[in-house]
């Protein structure tokens, strides 16, 4: 039996009443007493990076405005700044933080906790404590290792400097750990929260595409078509949907092929090299291979050595989507350099012998599909760089995926991977969700559609164009860049091709105010704003 046994065996004995709750008390204070060496540690730790007096130069930009201060302290959870101007308690704020000249720099999303008033020397002075918001761990590492490097040499300290910004598009207040709390509902919350980002660190610097150079128009449409009982198919598409050409690739070439030359292109027109590229992203619906990634594959044909390569689908929005994806990777420190590219060869899809009518009706809008390459090269944007992403908004409502199918409702029981679609279900999905989307982002902006030169759309039928763009979502026809007649829907290639068009038709031009609008099957809805 052992001592502790028989301890209790001799309270029973003595019929004397046994108090758990001051033996657990007695733990508790022994433990707190004696801490083992790996809570020593990390107290240790925590007091060594708790608030750790360091003096940097604040830039404060409100308004057009810079108010200038310092730092007082810095942790890895916060800061405190002196400065000349109050910042009530609640604002929130991005904050670009540069140590040294080249040591590190981070872009770091935040809030105002506190803001007191107080004199130094003579002078009034405010000071603000803002608290860090979701704070990735791999930037913590980068925040402990600067302030360890600026103890150590303290000249680094005014080679230092800390830019904040307002945030007035009041960044994802609610799935930030702020100490100010405000009362919202769930669905101003948390929803808004999940589509927008309160760090834009990205800028697009060069465009690229591919376009095959065989020519299809109404007449080869004609001779393709193989269903009897149906006379001038090409002319009646035309009528329908306004197209007057599209582009189809070779059969000798893949996906791969259009994507590389794309990203060529792009790269060329960046001034930069495929060995600098840190990620490649490939959003196309068309694929060299189930396995492996065909982001892979350009990978190699560019001479992108050790990037990281993935693909990813998200239908025709899969080029918004992958912007969206490098922007955040960029932001949050995962790379520099990085490009998103697509090569649809999507011409596969189309079914040349419908067999009945109603087959017919849903293949209708396939035989405005084309094939095309489409890539963007982005990289961080510098302190106070007025060119760069500034905002973006996503949703989907699964109830409407029914509506686009490249395959079959069996899914991957059926190897027919032909494209077909219910057409008007589809522009009136449309309709309900791309205006609300269009609303949110102008708020998250504070643009109105007088401030922007260029609306990029994925390029679909004339009908949907008028109804869709024109009617529900109010752009008017001159700002907005429609290259469906020449080249159709080509899907995640449409948005790349119509931006390349535009530079070389000098529609637009750096430090435009331009917005990428995108729709697609599932349904969903992709909006992003940038500057040139």
């Amino acid at each position: 039996m052992s001592a502790g046994t028989a301890v209790f065996y001799e309270r029973r004995k003595s019929i004397a009443p046994i108090d758990f709750t001051d033996r657990r008390r007695a733990e508790r204070r022994s433990n707190l007493e004696s801490p083992s060496s790996e809570r020593r540690r990390l107290a240790s730790q925590l007091r060594r990076f708790d608030r750790e007096v360091i003096r940097i130069p604040v830039h404060l930009h409100v308004d057009g405005k810079e108010i200038s201060g310092h730092t007082q302290n810095i942790s890895l959870s916060g800061l405190l700044i002196l400065i000349s101007d109050p910042l009530p308690a609640g604002t929130p704020v991005t904050l670009q933080i540069s140590f040294g000249e080249s040591f590190c720099y981070l872009n770091i999303s935040g809030q105002v906790v506190f803001c007191s008033a107080g004199k130094n020397n003579g002078t009034n002075h405010y000071i603000s404590g803002i608290k860090f918001s979701a704070i990735h761990d791999f930037d913590q590492k980068i925040l402990s290792t600067a302030i360890h490097a600026l103890k150590q040499n303290t000249i680094t300290e005014g080679k230092s400097s800390v830019s904040v910004t307002i945030a007035k598009d009041n960044m994802s207040q609610g799935i930030l750990d702020f100490h100010y709390q405000t009362l919202k509902s769930l669905e101003e919350k948390v929803r808004p929260a999940i589509r927008k980002s309160t760090v834009h660190a990205s800028k697009i610097v060069g465009w690229g595409s591919y376009l095959p150079p065989q020519e299809i128009t109404a007449e080869e449409i004609n001779k393709m078509f193989r269903a009897e009982g149906y006379k001038n198919v090409g002319a009646v598409v035309e009528t329908l949907t306004g197209i007057k050409s599209r582009r189809y690739a070779s059969a000798d070439l893949f996906p791969s092929d259009l994507a590389g030359m794309a990203a060529r292109d792009a790269l060329n027109n960046a001034g930069m090299d495929a060995k600098d590229l840190d990620v490649i992203i490939y959003c196309g619906i068309a694929k060299d291979f189930d396995e492996p990634a065909t982001a892979i594959v350009v990978q190699d044909k560019i001479g992108a050595k050790d990037a990281y390569a993935f693909d990813l689908v998200n239908a025709c929005n899969g080029f918004v989507t992958g912007i969206d994806i490098l922007d955040s990777m960029i932001a949050s420190g995962r790379c520099e350099n990085g490009m998103v590219v697509t090569g649809e060869k999507v011409s596969i899809a189309i079914d040349w012998e419908p067999k009945t009518k109603d087959d017919f009706k849903l293949c209708i809008f396939s035989y405005t599909i084309g094939d095309a390459g489409g890539a963007a090269v982005l990289t961080r944007a510098t302190v106070n760089e007025p060119r760069g992403i500034r905002a973006r908004w996503f949703s989907s409502n699964s109830e409407y995926w029914r509506l686009a199918l490249a395959g079959t409702l069996e899914g991957a029981n059926e190897h027919n991977k032909f494209f077909r679609s219910h057409g008007t279900d589809l522009e009136t999905a449309a309709v309900k969700l791309a205006p609300k989307g269009l609303e949110k982002i102008m708020q998250i902006l504070n643009w109105n559609m007088e401030d922007i030169s260029l609306v990029i759309p994925h390029q679909i039928p004339t009908t949907f164009t008028d109804n869709l763009y024109h009617k529900a979502m109010g752009i008017p026809h001159d700002k907005l860049m429609w290259t469906f007649p020449y080249y159709g829907n080509i899907a995640t290639a449409s948005m790349p091709i119509a931006m390349c068009e535009a530079i070389r038709t000098k529609r637009v031009k750096q430090e435009d105010k331009v917005l990428l609008a995108g729709i697609a099957a599932g349904f969903s809805v992709g909006l992003i704003g940038l500057i040139s």
